[in-house]
């Protein structure tokens, strides 16, 4: 009945607590592993089971965990204590069961008072004799089903086949939201197995009835007669062993089909062509998702969720033998996922499944409404953020409104696209803006007002329930007015500890980026010149001279081994610095491209290293973090905010030093180049990814107790 683990983490964000009754890793195992690396946005995870290798792995990610007597093992009343002692201690705003005994258990253990429930359904079919061996025990777990769904306040089905079977086997009142398991692209971080000419067909599966075995390997041998040199794996233990065995030996294929048992899926996969499952019914299998994933064909039969994943011509009926042969042998029947969700993708949809189960007051203390007012009406850097904030906002279940001018109307118009509500006011110019913005604030506004930049902050100075979230460094003139616009406002917000250090009584909420997805992988080929990159605007503050004074040391000591590739053009630049830029550019002529306006991938995708040789105190640095979420390598100055970003100081050089730069990017390129990237992946996910955004400001706003 203890519950061990769950140490405290101060964190205000509420609790979401996960009940699985199994410890092992099959099964719903994957799904609790992907969220758990990837966060649910604005909740804290803790997951309840018994000990054993869930656990353990969930504590290597990083994952809170409660462990103790719970599951069928255990016992009901057991169970019971256990999960009710654990909802006491942590006070968990959401518990969410797994499988159908937390289902159960969950239903029928008392909770306290505030605390709402929410069900995945991962397993059901169709054919109810696929998990009930007798009528009765169909009829009778059906009722025992109907009962407990009365009790939850959210469900949640992982296809549209398994939200059809439960409305027609249980009749549950509530609403199911569908949400398919996400999967995120793989990508390579070795080089590929070398796969055989031949064709390579895996099982991976029980060696159970319901999973269809024995048409499988009948198929194959129709396989067999048209390539002789085939082969099946069939990956997996269960009662049949010795039966499939046995066929496989009667149909003469002995030669041509393995039974290894138990097997590494992701190694099995590398080394096959095609993965078969002709199971008797299927939800959201992960394992058509992964093999589709990698680019394998996938042959699966007609039943439950698998025609949301499958490509119409590798669906086949599996007691059609020579049908699953022509599926099999068919190089036609490719299933690609594109669009599909990613992880993130699916626990942002959770997160709002639970929005939607909370009362307003129980969602970490979170406003119900909040309008952001925008600094400019077209799109810049902080126009990016508001846009991702509102992002947040709308994922943690918080009503936005963006508020703009009418010219230019880009702003606007994206947060419209967005699925905002959007309020237009009419202005055109900085003055119209201040004074249309400052009217409507004080007479029409709904709830706390976000202002995103010092315009829309000044513009509303003195007016209540505000945060100001400034994305510059105020000189100048700004300095006065930005004390003028922080009176009586709720917080000041700065993307990074460089900036509190200029901003007082500020706090740090950093920037986020989308993971950017690069359409292709660079391959430099042997012999060919390293592409070092530059993304962002042609000026001396962006420290272009720097570049080119170090890129033209390079060329004298290492003659033809780098290029430089430059994207950005000199916007906002005076003719004057324009005139330095070129003239510091003008001697590197030979090596240096300029690509003008291109697409952030494409250029991404086209470099080796992407060096951001900033002299003035950058806030953040927003190419950064999108470059460690491209798993593309970057070097950085040490101006204002870019070495918080980047972390890992052995990538930081002087700014201002062209020598050091040329150091540093010789010095890239004599290391090990993949040495840093994955360690700026993680940091980004755990520190930069919308995920983190969201869960920064969701802690954020908790703080404040704001409410309406």
């Amino acid at each position: 009945m203890a519950v061990g683990d769950i140490p405290r983490t101060g964190s205000p964000l509420p609790i979401a607590l996960w009940v699985v009754p199994v410890s092992g890793l099959g099964g719903v195992a994957r799904h609790i592993l992907d969220v758990a690396s990837a966060g649910i946005p604005g909740y804290e995870l803790i997951v309840l089971s018994p000990e054993g290798p869930l656990p353990a792995e969930l504590r290597k990610r990083g994952a809170r965990v409660a462990v103790g007597s719970f599951g069928p093992d255990a016992g009901t009343l057991s169970s019971i204590r256990t999960l009710r002692t654990a909802a006491a201690r942590l006070r968990p705003a959401v518990v969410h069961s797994h499988l159908a005994y937390a289902d159960v258990i969950v239903a029928a253990t008392p909770l306290p008072a505030g605390t709402v429930r929410v069900t995945t359904e991962h397993g059901i079919a169709g054919d109810d004799q696929v998990y009930h061996r007798t009528a009765l025990k169909s009829r009778l777990m059906a009722k025992v089903h109907q009962l407990r769904l009365r009790r939850f306040d959210g469900v949640i089905a992982v296809a549209e086949a398994t939200k059809r079977a439960m409305t027609e086997k249980w009749a549950p009142s509530q609403d199911i939201r569908v949400i398919l398991n996400g999967v995120d692209p793989i990508r390579q971080t070795s080089l590929p197995v070398s796969r055989n000419s031949s064709l390579r067909i895996l099982a991976l599966a029980r060696l159970s009835p319901e999973k269809r075995i024995p048409q499988l390997l009948k198929a194959f041998s129709v396989v067999l007669e048209r390539k002789p040199d085939a082969h099946l794996t069939v990956a997996g233990v269960g009662e049949l062993e010795s039966e499939l065995k046995q066929l496989a030996s009667d149909l003469g294929m002995t030669e041509s089909v393995t039974f290894p048992g138990f097997v590494d899926a992701d190694r099995a996969m590398e080394e096959a062509d095609v993965l078969a499952q002709l199971s008797v019914w299927e939800n959201c299998s992960y394992s058509l998702l992964d093999a589709a994933n990698r680019g394998m064909r996938v042959i699966a039969s007609r039943v439950g969720g698998n025609p949301e994943i499958v490509d119409p011509r590798g669906l086949v009926d599996a007691d059609d033998i020579d049908a699953v042969a022509a599926a099999l042998l068919d190089e036609r029947a490719e299933t690609h996922l594109d669009g599909w969700l990613s992880v993130s993708d699916m626990t942002k949809a959770v997160a709002e499944v639970y929005g939607e189960a909370l009362p307003a007051d129980a969602r970490g203390g979170l406003p119900a409404h909040i309008t952001l007012a925008t600094n400019n009406g077209d799109i810049g850097g902080g126009e990016v953020m508001l846009l991702s904030i509102a992002k947040a906002l709308r994922t943690l279940g918080v009503e936005v409104t963006v508020v703009g001018p009418s010219e230019p109307a880009a702003l606007v118009e994206a947060a419209r696209e967005q699925g905002c509500k959007v309020v237009e006011l009419p202005a055109n110019g900085r003055r119209q803006w201040i004074a249309q913005l400052r009217a409507w604030d004080g007479s029409q506004r709904e709830g706390l007002l976000w202002c995103n930049g010092l315009v829309p902050a000044f513009a509303t100075s003195f007016h209540p329930r505000r945060i100001v979230h400034l994305h510059q460094r105020p000189t100048g003139v700004q300095r006065l007015l930005s004390s003028i616009a922080r009176i009586g406002s709720l917080r000041t917000l700065v993307p990074s500890e460089s900036m509190r250090g200029a901003i007082s009584r500020s706090t740090v909420l950093p920037n986020w980026a989308e993971m950017v997805e690069l359409p292709a992988a660079r391959e430099r080929r042997e012999g060919e010149p390293a592409i070092v990159g530059f993304l962002g605007r042609f000026s001396v503050d962006k420290g272009v001279p720097v570049l080119a004074d170090a890129m033209a040391q390079l060329e004298k000591s290492n003659p033809g081994r780098f290029r430089l590739r430059m994207a950005g053009e000199p916007r906002f630049v005076s003719e004057s610095a324009r005139a330095t830029v070129e003239a510091a550019l003008a001697p590197i002529s030979d090596i240096v491209e300029f690509t003008g306006w291109t697409l952030r991938d494409d250029f991404l995708a086209s470099i080796d290293l992407l060096v951001v040789p900033s002299i003035w105190a950058e806030p953040f640095g927003l190419v950064v973090s999108e470059a460690m979420s491209a798993r593309i390598p970057v070097i950085v100055s040490d101006a204002g905010a870019l070495p918080e970003v980047i972390g890992d100081q052995s990538l930081v050089f002087k700014a201002g030093d062209a020598s050091a730069l040329a150091e540093a990017i010789s010095k890239h390129f004599d290391d090990v180049p993949s040495r840093h990237v994955e360690d700026q992946f993680v940091r980004w996910r755990t520190k930069f990814s919308p995920e983190a955004g969201t869960e920064r400001v969701a802690s954020m706003l908790a703080a404040l107790r704001v409410r309406g």
